[in-house]
């Protein structure tokens, strides 16, 4: 099946979602888990950093709690456990969506809609151990544990009031009557017997459950208005409880040393510290969150505070001063609204974000913790000055960005306009800040001359010389001005002159795109007044014209061919050369207006997006639609990086930046449909890929099977040609110390002999042999035969290792019986892979083991008492497996190492490792190759083997020679 151009690969600037965040204590460490969609990510509370995502859901996450290494997130009314991040079962019980999960020991306790509180044993997923029924007339909305309260847990209603349950015997301990108001959050204080309850209604309230008394109410606990209406009376009252009804929405109490406070989140994004001690309301952090308080959470022991909100942000708070004021200690956020304009940074590296949050971002492709939002110059600092929000303080959303990294390090390096601002602004990724000019054209030269004074009309268009010198604004009236970026001095206008010498503005009406060329020759520009003008970039003086028939929208110059393709409101793109100043392609086929356009790094596709929820990609060459992809929601914005290897979307009602990786780069171009009208649905990434731990599993059966293809049963790499000689991949420590053995063990020999110890150790027999790890004689009570008189008796250890050793000589090594029997069954794979598992040090003792011991010359001669010779057979087979290695071509260095202390050998798999045994081979047991006729022969055909391989391999080392000789010498 054919699949799209560009996969989903995945999303950037989540950091969390509506769902309060779950805190686990790990040893030293403590980690939070949040939210995003359908999935699940950790950090760790001490630097924020993210450390692990969880599997790809069904649904959006509602709720979530973990306990060691399983975490666990409901979807709807299916709770789904995962180990890590790859998911292990599913525990459906309830009827309607969960409300709250809670872990108490081995149980999963999970709270749903459907009036039920489920008991889970964690790993039994098949039915829960008990179901609680609370009752048709009881609505819950949240629980809590109260501290020592075993096997008991409060929750709290629609209705105000509260419930303690004990979930082991499923029964009703107590009631506790309403407070009129819904119970929004429960948290269990540090005092026992004592819980807070938060309201809707705005208070909070300190009740002891042991008693059923209440020990203290907060008022307005949130902090979100004054708190007047206690003092007021009819309609003022009521005006004033309605400002100061912002809902209790989560709680935390500080434990450990220093001031006794309740933190306090509302849904009006403020936090309030409450000191319990005195009463009183301690400190309010205004301007916390810009959404409502999702969760808090006081580190146990430690002046810190963790809250998340709506906004998709995390932030720590630290309360070190000696009055325990917080300020903001760390945090993580992305974009509180979806980004409008998304743009590729530094070859991709980065990426540029601006949306309707007011804020301009820097997101890292590679490394997540590098994100960051670029500093508009203290803002917090001036909004606490004036006593208004930060927010209001921010620049305007932006509408257009230009960056150039020539002048990164140097000067500002991006420019910006912002909706209803007459003003472009600079900004220096260099410091990550707001540069130090706002680019504005003097007061006198704001109209031509000879016209009235008017209001400064807004910026609509940016752009930046490829040197980086030069910054280009266009707005909403239709002029062009030109700055400096290293010193913000405006550096002239461009006028269309009349024949009556009367001067014009660069258009009639707004100015939605512009561009210079690579050379700073030329500025294109296009307004909604369906023209476009190229100009001289240094006389400012109009070159040529060209009418569009439609109002411009959208613009992308790619300078290195002078090609600018313009987007228009008859959703019809233009392909414009702007030096012949033509048109000389026309793209049509979105159904609906478009909203971005983007030419490739190569000059050879063109990207579309519209409304109509699909992106094209066209082939400029070819002047035909090279792919469609439905999206499933509109784009807003798009760019590809340099490489082509990234494309990044923006889209409606979506907070995220999406990145998608190129089939032609990353994947299967086979597979790739081109040329096709038809749109190929797509899925928008995910900061999980789908069935990620499938993906990862399949992933890693199909490296091993490639890995088994490539390789045969000895663990050897398969030769690539029949005349090649393949190495053995060893490393090369392994077969070069092989050959030069005795030279590593003269250095290392000590320099003093060894002292006899002064109290020498007990000592255990032990059965000799090759084996590094000694194996201890059993202790044999028997009498050992033919033991005289006055000799060792049943005890003697003497005699017992005596026998041992000859029982242990009859009896081949391990070595020599795999030799054995791979001979017999025709295949010496088997014990060229131990040869292959073995150090050289093991390897050469190995060998030695295998010395025949000549006897008597004339025995020596005759040919019957060398067959009945099993050392010599040993080493004729140990010669035929590295005659078989040769012939396979594999192997080549380890064999001709083992060999050369033998002879000298061929090869051609497993090379450098066969040259090393061979070698070896060759140093131990040449006296007998030599004086064995038998091993004679056998020596002769592999030395005749070798010639020939080191006669192909000259030749093609020659041939390699020869051509890079040839190649350098054409470049000279």
């Amino acid at each position: 099946m054919s699949g799209p151009l560009f996969k989903p690969f995945r999303a950037l600037g989540y950091i969390t979602e509506d769902v309060p965040f779950a805190v686990q204590r790990r040893g030293k460490e403590t980690y939070a888990v949040v939210s995003v969609g359908r999935t699940w990510q950790i950090y760790n509370t001490s630097k924020l950093t993210l450390v692990m995502v969880g599997p790809q859901l069904p649904r959006a996450v509602v709720a979530l709690a973990t306990k060691g290494d399983l975490t666990f997130a409901a979807t709807g009314a299916a709770i789904h456990e995962a180990k890590r991040m790859h998911a292990t079962g599913v525990y459906a019980g309830h009827r309607a969506a969960v409300l709250q999960m809670l872990v108490l020991g081995d149980n999963l306790l999970s709270l749903g809609k459907d009036r039920q509180l489920l008991v889970w044993k964690i790993g039994q997923y098949d039915a829960p151990e008990a179901v609680i029924d609370l009752g048709a007339d009881f609505e819950p909305s949240c629980m809590a544990h109260p501290d020592t309260y075993i096997n008991k847990v409060v929750i709290g209603g629609t209705d105000g009031s509260l419930q303690l349950w004990n979930f082991k015997t499923q029964q009703l301990v107590h009631s506790f009557k309403s407070w009129g108001s819904p119970v929004r959050c429960l948290a269990a204080s540090p005092a026992l017997d004592v819980m807070a309850v938060g309201l809707a209604d705005g208070r909070a309230i300190l009740h002891n459950l042991r008693y059923d008394e209440q020990v203290m109410v907060l008022h307005n606990a949130a902090a979100a208005g004054t708190g007047a209406a206690r003092f007021l009376q009819g309609t003022a009252a009521a005006n004033a409880a309605a400002a100061s009804s912002a809902a209790v929405t989560c709680l935390s109490f500080r434990t450990g040393q220093g001031l006794p406070l309740l933190a306090v989140g509302g849904s009006a994004g403020l936090i309030a510290l409450w000191n319990l001690e005195g009463r009183c309301l301690h400190h309010v952090i205004r301007d916390a969150h810009d959404r409502p308080l999702l969760g808090l959470h006081f580190f146990a022991g430690e002046p810190l505070l963790m809250s998340s909100a709506g906004d998709n942000s995390i932030k720590q708070w630290v309360l070190d001063g000696t009055d325990a004021v917080p300020r903001l200690l760390k945090f993580r956020s992305g974009h509180s609204a979806p980004p409008a304009v998304v743009r590729h940074y530094a070859e991709g590296l980065r990426l540029l974000s601006a949306g309707a949050d007011r804020s301009f971002r820097l997101f890292s492709t590679i490394q997540d913790q590098q994100s960051r939002e670029l500093s508009q110059k203290h803002t917090a600092a001036r909004a606490k000055k004036l006593k208004v929000s930060a927010e209001e303080l921010k620049l305007p959303r932006v509408t257009q960005m230009a960056a150039c990294e020539t002048r990164e390090r140097d000067w500002a390096n991006v420019v910006t306009c912002h909706a209803g601002d007459p003003a472009a602004y600079t900004w220096r990724l260099a410091h990550f800040t707001l540069g130090e000019h706002v680019l504005l054209p003097p007061p006198d030269e704001q109209q031509a001359p000879g016209q009235q004074l008017q209001t400064a009309a807004a910026a609509t268009a940016v752009a930046v010389s490829c040197c980086g010198n030069f910054a280009l604004v266009g707005n909403d009236a239709g002029r062009v001005d030109r700055y400096n970026l290293q010193s913000g001095i405006h550096r002239g206008s461009y006028w269309r002159k009349q024949a009556d010498g009367a001067l014009l503005p660069a258009h009639e009406s707004t100015v939605v795109g512009l561009g210079s060329d690579s050379c700073n020759k030329l500025l294109v520009t296009v307004g909604s007044d369906a023209a476009l003008r190229t100009w001289d970039f240094r006389k400012q003086s109009l070159a040529g014209e060209l009418l569009l028939g439609a109002a411009a929208t959208h613009l992308a110059l790619h300078t290195g061919s002078d090609l600018a393709a313009v987007g228009c409101l008859d959703r019809v793109v233009r392909l414009v050369d702007i030096e012949a100043c033509r048109v000389v392609r026309r793209f049509s086929g979105h159904s609906d207006r478009l909203t971005d356009v983007a030419i490739s790094a190569d000059c050879r596709w063109l990207l579309t997006a519209g409304m109509d929820c699909t992106l094209r990609v066209w082939d400029i060459p070819a002047s035909q639609c090279l792919q469609v992809m439905h999206m499933g929601t509109p784009v807003t914005s798009l760019t590809l990086s340099g490489s082509q290897d990234l494309l990044a979307t923006a889209h409606v009602n979506k907070r995220g930046v999406f990145l998608w990786s190129s089939q032609l780069m990353f994947g299967d171009p086979a597979a790739v449909a081109t040329y096709s009208e038809d749109a190929i649905p797509v899925h928008l990434p995910t900061i999980a890929a789908a069935n990620a731990g499938k993906q990862q599993q399949g992933g890693k059966q199909q490296q091993q099977q490639r890995q088994q293809d490539k390789t045969d049963s000895s663990g050897a790499p398969a030769p690539l040609g029949p005349n090649l000689a393949t190495l053995s991949l060893l490393p090369r420590s392994q077969w070069e110390n092989l050959l030069h053995l005795d030279t590593i063990k003269a250095r290392s020999k000590p320099l003093a002999p060894p002292k006899k110890p002064e109290a020498a150790p007990f000592f255990l027999p032990t059965v000799p042999g090759l084996s590094r790890n000694p194996v201890f004689a059993a202790a044999d009570g028997a009498e050992v035969e033919g033991a005289e008189e006055g000799e060792a008796g049943p005890g003697s250890r003497v005699l017992r290792s005596r026998g041992d050793s000859v029982s242990a000589a009859a009896a081949p090594s391990a070595f020599v019986a795999l030799l054995r029997s791979s001979s017999a069954a025709g295949d010496f794979a088997s014990f060229i892979s131990h040869i292959r598992g073995l150090s050289p040090a093991a390897l050469d003792l190995e060998l030695r083991a295998m010395l025949v011991l000549e006897g008597d010359e004339s025995a020596a001669a005759d040919e019957s008492a060398e067959e009945e010779n099993e050392d010599v057979k040993d080493v004729g087979l140990l010669l035929e497996a590295l005659q078989g290695e040769l012939d396979a071509a594999r192997n080549f260095e380890m064999v001709q190492a083992l060999l050369a202390r033998v002879l000298v050998l061929d090869a051609a798999r497993n090379f450098e490792v066969a040259q090393a045994l061979l070698a070896r081979v060759l140093v131990i047991h040449g006296d007998t190759l030599m004086r064995h006729a038998s091993l004679l022969s056998a020596v002769q055909r592999l030395q005749r083997r070798l010639r020939g391989t080191w006669l192909r391999l000259d030749e093609l080392l020659q041939n390699v020679r020869c051509m890079v000789d040839f190649i350098g010498n054409a470049q000279q």
